[in-house]
């Protein structure tokens, strides 16, 4: 009983917390007010679709954003507290999602090399357990390393592009006491050098491709995929970290139009280092997809699944890590579920929120 009140408290600090983050994101962008008719259009589908109203300020934002009005935009505090956790189970979410047992769910996959990993306090090197003195001496030396949370970190948080010379990290700190202010649950991967195509929309940050997938009985949809691109300097493309988001179109390969950074910024058309966007080919893409379709698979507890991947110098995709409840797209892709969110709502209507279990 107390565990669900907590659930049910935590979705209403989600709530405010989405209401918050809009009314922020709306006072510094060029809002574009919806007319009566448009509020009532979303209004109508949304009542036809799970019997309630929603509230419209996220289509005004979308709207605003990209000049595309749809009713089919899913509002973030019904996606964050209800529709995700109807397609993916809460209770099962951390189990799964830790980047340190990847190597069991994904050993034939394409990954960033683990050079240690901590595991609930634990040393590993891949899956065999090792002292904390042979995880340090095997990160004395690293030309270019990334060290990262394996379970609690969002939006790039906690991410460290780093080397180390003789169990130095830099001037300031050793590699004892980078060790000590991860904690536990963290791991430490060689950095992927990525195919130099990527590498032109920025050369310091690993420029990923964000693949929304949907899983229906043993078919699995692709939604979209994004090209999530790095700042002048930067070593991580989040957009949390000023990073921008560009719509790739799917028949192609290429990269619709522009991209979309923070709320402030309007449509950019090319990157920092002056690449243009529009037309610009992703390599390995269809490969990307595949991937994606068979991996989604192995995970039967979750139907929606954002995913991350880099390309690199072989023109290989590589598995940086896939999310469990992965934010939507919409500012540069559109409506997230497209031309399935009648079908994807149909279904959620028969499902449980597994959080309030």
């Amino acid at each position: 009983m107390f565990e669900n009140l907590y659930n049910r408290y935590m979705l209403f600090r989600m709530r405010q917390r989405d209401i918050a983050n809009i009314k922020g994101k709306c006072a510094v962008c060029d809002l574009k007010p919806l007319s009566n008719a448009q509020k009532s259009d979303i209004q109508h589908f949304y009542q036809k679709l799970i019997g309630q109203k929603v509230p419209t300020y996220w289509h005004e934002y979308f709207y605003s954003r990209n000049d595309n009005f749809s009713v089919r935009y899913v509002p973030t505090s019904l996606y964050h507290t209800d529709v995700i956790y109807r397609l993916n189970s809460f209770q099962l979410r951390h189990a799964y999602v830790d980047k340190g047992i990847y190597d069991i769910y994904f050993p034939d996959v394409n990954r960033p090399a683990t050079i240690v990993k901590n595991m609930n306090g634990y040393f590993y090197d891949g899956q065999k357990a090792i002292s904390r003195s042979e995880a340090l001496e095997r990160c004395q030396d690293l030309a270019k390393a990334v060290v990262k949370p394996t379970q609690e970190g969002m939006w790039g948080e906690g991410v460290k592009v780093f080397s180390s010379n003789h169990g130095s990290v830099g001037e300031a700190m050793t590699m004892e006491q980078l060790f000590d202010q991860y904690g536990r649950n963290f791991i430490v991967q060689q950095a992927v050098t990525q195919h130099p195509v990527m590498a032109q929309l920025n050369p310091t940050s690993l420029n990923t491709l964000r693949v929304l997938s949907y899983r229906q009985d043993n078919e699995v949809f692709i939604l979209y995929m994004v090209v999530r691109i790095g700042r002048a300097g930067k070593s991580v493309d989040n957009e949390t970290a000023g990073g921008i988001n560009a719509d790739i179109d799917l028949a192609t390969g290429t990269i619709r139009d522009c991209a979309y950074g923070t709320p402030s910024e309007k449509r950019i058309l090319s990157t920092d280092n002056g690449t243009p966007l529009k037309g610009f080919s992703i390599p390995a893409f269809q490969q990307v997809l595949e991937t994606v379709k068979a991996l989604h698979l192995r995970l039967p507890y979750f139907n929606l699944i954002g995913w991350d991947f880099g390309i690199d110098e072989q023109e290989r995709p590589v598995l940086i890590e896939w999310n469990r409840a992965p934010d939507l797209s919409q500012t540069a892709h559109g409506p997230a579920f497209g031309e399935m969110t009648e079908t994807i709502f149909e279904r959620i209507r028969h499902l449980k929120n597994t959080m309030l279990r």
